[in-house]
């Protein structure tokens, strides 16, 4: 899967990045919608995150296509809260197509043009060196027609935003898509309010074929992604969506089954689950057996799929566990497909976490 604020999985799961310059050609645009909407709560705003981009045939041959769009915010410091809505992409030809859409804030300069295309990730920072992204939402379609997920949640506490808000729709594939943002954004203008922040438990890897590093034939196996704790405070729910999927090799010939979980290690992460420097496993391995007996489970999200499609599924789970310097979050993926085929397996699920005071 080619490189994005996710780790990179290797070349070969989608087409291989390479930065290329061509003309903007894409039928792009910002959904009409009211950008303020009245307050749902005291010291509560809305605001519409709508927008829509068309690729061109043209564009359908290139790596990777980043479309931009931006969000005024009022003057001042505000928390982002929550969305509601739903994002969705549509293919007219079955082959496999992605999407992931994210939800950014740009703290300062100036904020992207409406339909703004670039090629990849590394031109997007290297021109918006500011940009912070809050959430994002994967895609995933390998069939003809519309793959979407329904978004709804409020967090007890804020993340910081300022200047403007960025919507970012990132297509990789092999056709002509449209991708869709419709999704109402919550925030706060109580400047007393808490402020957390999102620890990183999203990965992605490939079951049914080798390609490298994050991939295997052996469907049995399983992948870990690693977050270390590094100060005290509280884990205070899980956001994001899962999307897994079959790809562009032979598929499981029946039902499959995809494990998505979470486990705390108290004081450690453990010493016999190897990861590379980006904290994730290159190697498959029989990794739920090596899971500590003091591992508390803190997440469960199996998705079950039959032959060509995407099993996918928005998740938040509120938690309220306390954490210390040392522990470790593990995200663990596996794979039951009986007779074997690929399944591109990926999750965007983030921890909420507010540090001790």
């Amino acid at each position: 899967m080619a490189t994005r604020e996710r780790f990179v999985l290797c070349a070969g799961v989608t087409l291989l990045l390479v930065i290329v310059l061509f003309q903007n050609l894409a039928v792009a645009l910002r959904i009409d919608s009211p950008q303020e909407i009245d307050a749902p709560e005291e010291n509560e705003s809305t605001l519409a995150l709508n927008a829509s981009a068309i690729l061109t045939a043209r564009q359908a041959t290139q790596p990777e296509v980043i479309f931009l769009y931006s969000f005024p915010l009022p003057s001042g410091v505000q928390s982002f809260l929550g969305l509601k809505g739903e994002v969705s992409l549509t293919s007219e030809m079955p082959v496999f197509n992605e999407s992931l859409d994210t939800v950014a804030t740009n703290v300062s300069g100036p904020c992207p043009a409406d339909g703004t295309v670039l090629p990849n990730y590394a031109a997007v920072y290297k021109a918006y060196p500011n940009l912070l992204p809050l959430q994002s939402f994967i895609l995933k379609n390998p069939v003809r027609g519309t793959s979407k997920v329904a978004i709804d949640y409020i967090m007890p506490v804020g993340l910081p935003v300022s200047n403007c808000m960025v919507v970012m729709l990132d297509w990789e594939g092999g056709s002509a898509v449209t991708m869709n943002s419709e999704l109402r954004m919550t925030y706060t203008t109580d400047s007393s309010a808490p402020l957390g922040q999102l620890l990183g438990t999203n990965q992605e890897f490939v079951f049914g074929i080798y390609i490298g590093p994050g991939s295997t034939k052996n469907d049995s196996l399983s992948f870990v992604q690693e977050t270390k704790i590094t100060q005290a405070g509280t884990l205070l729910a899980f956001v994001g969506d899962i999307s897994d999927s079959t790809f562009g090799i032979t598929p499981p010939p029946g039902h499959w089954r995809t494990t998505n979980d979470i486990y705390l290690v108290p004081g450690r992460c453990p010493s016999n689950i190897h990861v590379n420097s980006g904290g994730w496993t290159p190697k498959a391995g029989d990794y739920y057996s090596d899971i500590p007996d003091d591992a508390k489970h803190l997440l469960s999200a199996p998705l079950e799929g039959f032959q060509t499609m995407a099993a996918q599924t928005f998740l938040y789970k509120p938690e309220d566990v306390k954490v210390e310097p040392g522990d470790c979050l593990l995200t663990l993926f596996g794979l039951k497909a009986p007779k074997g085929g690929g399944i591109d397996s990926e999750n965007q699920v983030k921890a909420l976490f507010l540090p001790t005071q």
